[in-house]
């Protein structure tokens, strides 16, 4: 199999698989309990929560686990809301984000979405003109999950902070987390969504950073833990695990994204050698790279996902979590594209894992695809 489909989830990285198995088979204490053997394993998920915070610019004691990042999502949109004059995000959130705004809007409260350009990006000046020196939530996605565009975070964050010193800036960081450099007190960030299987963990485990300087309230009530924020016995052996494999990322990522960047420009070099005419949907000059989405022109890209499945290669016509549904890309269609070209679009994400040969195989299926679509055409 070659997958390539990274922008939905990750294989487990080694060191990651290593902990899970550790902290599973040898310290599976409760961390509540007060003897001795829970006391190890409350120590294993402190020392998660500092690799975490050391991660990303943040103190330990901003950390708070959750399940993924749909979770801290919810939480940021449904808890950091108090006293907040409005919601602000864009059009190009994840689902996450853009339901529970949609449920906040319809139970009353302002709501404001963003547009973006034809290259996936917040204009500033849109958000400037949202912005009325009251106390807002703003809500902006770090790297979109379709297109791998990058926002300007940093200075969308010093925006909202200088309209209103008690507005608070989350951004939805789930595909950035591990893959691109972050330190949330440089960035500006006070509230960042991050899920483990986006970069090389397991699954069914994320966090939320909030600032401590911010106020908000529990997500789950219980029996107190998360200092009181989210309750619930907390997955230890996930936590650890998402801990490692953050860590592991975040110790290569120059040579992780020199290799995941090398495959990427072969890929789009390989098919202009081939003939094969694409577009680039979003900015290629702001783009992370690896999440590569491509509309190539008279062709299907449900149909050529099918074909690529039959010979075992996975890629994606767009999000995961929404490819169920039968509804268009609300991103490509945020970015003002007609039909044609969202459905001749595909997303090809590379990891980690991908090679060379890889690649080769992805591009000689196109091409033996395309040429059937045009004899099919003629």
């Amino acid at each position: 199999m070659i997958y390539l489909d990274n922008a939905a989830t990750t294989a487990m990285s080694e060191v990651a698989l290593n902990a899970l198995i550790e902290i599973s088979t040898n310290v599976y204490g409760n961390p509540s309990s007060v003897y001795g053997f829970g006391r190890k394993t409350k120590k294993i998920l402190e020392e998660a929560r500092k690799i975490i915070a050391g991660c990303i610019g943040a103190e330990p004691e901003e950390i708070y686990f959750t399940s993924c990042g749909t979770e801290s999502d919810n939480w940021v949109m449904s808890k950091a809301i108090d006293g907040k004059e409005k919601i602000i995000t864009s059009s190009m959130e994840h689902h996450a984000i853009l339901h529970p705004a949609e449920l906040q809007q319809t139970n009353g409260r302002n709501v404001i979405f963003l547009p973006v350009d034809d290259k996936c990006i917040v204009r500033e000046s849109s958000l400037v003109d949202e912005l009325q020196g009251t106390p807002v939530l703003v809500s902006v996605m770090l790297q979109n999950n379709e297109t791998g565009a990058i926002q300007n975070i940093e200075s969308m964050a010093k925006l909202v902070h200088e309209d209103n010193p008690d507005s608070i800036f989350h951004t939805d960081a789930v595909q950035a987390v591990g893959h691109i450099k972050i330190d949330v007190k440089e960035m500006g960030i006070d509230m960042l969504s991050a899920s483990a299987h986006k970069f090389n963990g397991p699954k069914g485990i994320g966090f939320l950073y909030v600032n401590k300087n911010c106020s908000f309230t529990p997500y789950v009530l219980g029996g107190g833990q998360e200092k009181g924020m989210r309750s619930g016995t907390e997955n230890v052996a996930g936590i650890y695990s998402m801990a490692k494999a953050l860590e592991d990322n975040v110790e290569q990522i120059d040579e992780l994204h020199k290799h995941i960047s090398n495959l990427d420009k072969m890929f789009l070099e390989l098919l202009t050698s081939e003939g094969i005419k694409y577009v680039i949907n979003g900015d290629s000059g702001n783009r992370a790279a690896g999440i590569l989405n491509i509309s190539i022109p008279g062709i299907d890209g449900e149909g050529l996902l099918n074909m690529l499945d039959m010979h075992d290669v996975c890629i994606s016509v767009g999000s995961a979590c929404n490819s169920k549904s039968q509804d268009r890309s609300h991103v490509l269609k945020a970015m003002g594209f007609d039909d044609d070209r969202i459905d001749s679009s595909v997303r090809i994400s590379i990891g980690r894992y991908n090679t060379e040969e890889d690649i080769r195989t992805l591009v000689k299926w196109i091409v033996n695809y395309h040429k059937i679509t045009i004899l099919v055409e003629a």
